[in-house]
């Protein structure tokens, strides 16, 4: 899940500064579950807005997620009405959800929250940070626990020479990464994996933009031949 958290509503104010007609548009998956863009978070900033003198003309919901072009595009086709009343739109979702709204209209697209980090989600109300996106991913070596995401050093091998009684040096109040990643590891009787020593993060495979087109990735079908 994607954690996102809405901005002051100061902040909002002041990016539909000369904006008066406002199109909200929600996500009905990660920023509805967290509750920063639901149906209800929707009708609360329809609120905040008429309040301080602007005019919501629709509150969009996509069938899926906000970042799922196809879903979000044909939402917006049914509510051409409201689209052409609102001089801005402003999506409460993630940052890519965001930039699918802005590919798809015509008046200016802002963000009313802020994404956080992806994450491994415990209940609905606590999360916690569980992966980088980093193009490269060690769990198989590491028993499962992300040393990229969860050591704020990154270290591709440790622990440091600076942690104590199993904390970490640079958050005492944080287990350190390592120290979790050795005791997983001969929990599972892997203990081995934790002696190899491995290579530099090869951050190029975490490049920016991707773009991934899944039907390249799979292999390509001999076609028949005739009896």
């Amino acid at each position: 899940m994607i954690i996102t958290e809405q901005k002051p509503l100061e902040e909002i104010l002041a990016i539909l500064e000369g904006h008066e007609a406002i199109l909200l548009v929600g996500c009905p998956i990660c920023a509805t579950s967290w509750a920063t863009g639901g149906e209800l978070q929707l009708a609360e900033m329809k609120v905040a807005l008429e309040e301080a003198g602007k005019r919501c003309v629709g509150l969009l919901m996509p069938d899926e997620s906000t970042c799922d072009l196809r879903f979000t595009r044909l939402k917006l086709r049914r509510s051409k009405e409201a689209l052409a009343q609102a001089d801005a739109v402003l999506v409460l979702s993630c940052g890519a959800g965001v930039q699918t709204v802005a590919a798809l209209v015509d008046v200016p697209t802002y963000p009313a929250l802020n994404s956080l980090y992806l994450a491994r989600l415990q209940r609905l109300t606590l999360s916690d940070e569980r992966c980088r996106l980093c193009g490269e991913c060690v769990l198989a070596e590491t028993g499962g626990i992300c040393p990229v995401t969860l050591c704020p050093k990154g270290l591709a091998n440790g622990p440091c020479g600076g942690y104590m009684d199993g904390k970490c040096e640079v958050d005492k109040e944080q287990d350190c990464a390592w120290v979790m990643i050795h005791q997983r590891l001969h929990e599972l009787g892997q203990g081995e994996r934790f002696q190899a020593i491995r290579e530099p993060k090869d951050w190029s495979k975490a490049r920016h933009p991707q773009r991934i087109d899944k039907r390249a990735l799979q292999p390509k079908r001999k076609k028949g031949g005739g009896g």
